[in-house]
């Protein structure tokens, strides 16, 4: 592929936000469900999906500056 003659490489391209879409294929979503994670068991508490959370952002270390 040639990018020199692409514009999607050009850096001096403005493009309106019409044209982005366009470009991408993409449109408004229709359907709210396609927004919604399944990464959580049902049967797990907000109280546990919070708990996980602090711990995979390292709150729960026993040294924080590890």
């Amino acid at each position: 592929m040639d990018r020199a003659n692409d514009p999607r490489y050009n850096f001096d391209a403005d493009p309106s936000l019409d044209e982005i879409i366009a470009q991408q294929g993409k449109g408004p979503i229709t359907d709210m469900s396609v927004l919604h994670g399944d990464f959580w068991p049902k049967e797990e508490s907000i109280e546990d999906f919070l708990a996980a959370l602090h711990e995979w952002r390292g709150h729960k270390r026993a040294d924080p500056a590890a």
